[in-house]
């Protein structure tokens, strides 16, 4: 994505799905002074002192995130069903949003960003959506991510693989965009996501119309 081009956007509107919980990315350090005491008091004696650690590497990530643009950041709990077996996938979400240059069809940005992952050598699926307003650009991925070294914790013989979804929503004039992007550790449960996060991209306005006291979406 040219960094030239990306400048804060005005605020949108998105539809979040039910069982995602909001991690704010304000006042982090206040955050991590909250949840430090009830994140030591729930986990097993034996891996307390690696608290600390893990709060720090949150830290990091969240405020990284929040420095590129992110509005909305959640983690969430989800039953899935694979063959008859049932258990709880975790998920991040987050839906960040830019300014994009001048006016032009949106077809010619998703051209754009296209390119750009192709010189990247971006490897996944790739495939532009139609919806009711403007063309998605989806893109759907497995990579490896090196796991945190966390003393109490036993070292996997593998880098654990990381199931992600990316969709990129440009305005209907191109001159800004919204990007929805979700990852879980659980590669397995990872397609059953496709339709969420589509309908998802499908659901930003730019920018958020007026607020209805009836309405389920969030204004970023």
């Amino acid at each position: 994505m040219p960094n030239n081009k990306l400048r804060r956007a005005p605020t949108i509107g998105i539809e979040i799905p039910h069982g995602y919980n909001e991690i704010p990315l304000g006042d982090l350090d206040a955050l991590m002074q909250t949840a430090g005491p009830m994140i030591t008091e729930s986990v097993p004696g034996h891996i307390r002192n690696d608290v600390p650690n893990v709060l720090g590497a949150l830290h990091f990530m969240l405020a990284t995130l929040a420095a590129n643009n992110t509005l909305y950041s959640g983690i969430g709990l989800h039953r899935t069903a694979e063959s008859e077996i049932e258990r709880i996938a975790v998920s991040w979400l987050t839906v960040s949003s830019f300014d994009y240059g001048e006016e032009r069809n949106p077809r010619l940005v998703l051209s754009e960003l296209i390119h750009t992952k192709a010189a990247t050598k971006s490897r996944g699926k790739l495939a532009v959506v139609e919806t009711p307003t403007v063309p998605v650009l989806y893109f759907e991925w497995t990579a490896k991510h090196i796991a945190p070294a966390i003393a109490s914790y036993p070292a996997a013989d593998d880098a654990p693989e990381v199931f992600q979804i990316e969709a990129t929503v440009p305005s209907r004039d191109g001159t800004a965009i919204a990007v929805v992007e979700l990852s879980t550790a659980d590669p397995g449960a990872g397609p059953q996501y496709r339709g969420m996060v589509l309908d998802m991209a499908a659901s930003v306005t730019f920018p958020q119309p007026p607020p209805d006291s009836e309405s389920s979406s969030l204004a970023l």
